[in-house]
């Protein structure tokens, strides 16, 4: 993994990438991770604790994270899993699936394959989801 693009703050156990970075391989990070704005992730993407991913980021693998935030325009070709809650902001596109432990907002814009969560899946004006899980509570409101 190419390291001169991250920097790392162990009071909070985060670490920080800088934006338009890219990773030519699997990240796997024990800790938090702050994305910066148009970043290339050719392979996977793992974290061990909260996800930010910054926005107009590409991930071209799976991302797992325990908590995370995707920003607007971001593009996830395969599946992203987040054992807890999962906020997907403006337009962003999902290839494969999305699955939380906990509850998922869904912003307008956004394109999904597959979509699961636990408590509550929220969408948040015009979506596009092609399947939902059975039994997953959905609420649906405008802008």
């Amino acid at each position: 993994m190419n390291t001169e693009f991250i920097k790392y703050h162990p009071p909070s156990n985060t670490y920080v990438i800088q934006k338009n970075a890219y990773f030519e391989n699997s990240v796997f990070l024990r800790g938090n991770l702050i994305v910066g704005a148009g970043c290339n992730f050719w392979k996977e993407l793992k974290v061990a604790g909260y996800l930010e991913l910054g926005k107009n980021s590409l991930v071209k693998g799976h991302v797992q994270a325990q908590n995370a935030i995707i920003g607007p325009y971001c593009e996830i070709k395969g599946d992203i899993r987040i054992l807890q809650d999962l906020t997907l902001m403006s337009n962003v596109k999902i290839q494969g699936s999305a699955t939380c432990g906990g509850q998922m907002l869904v912003r307008p814009g956004c394109c999904i394959n597959f979509a699961k969560a636990e408590k509550l899946l929220e969408l948040v004006g015009k979506v596009s989801i092609k399947d939902v899980e059975a039994g997953t509570k959905v609420i649906v409101r405008s802008e």
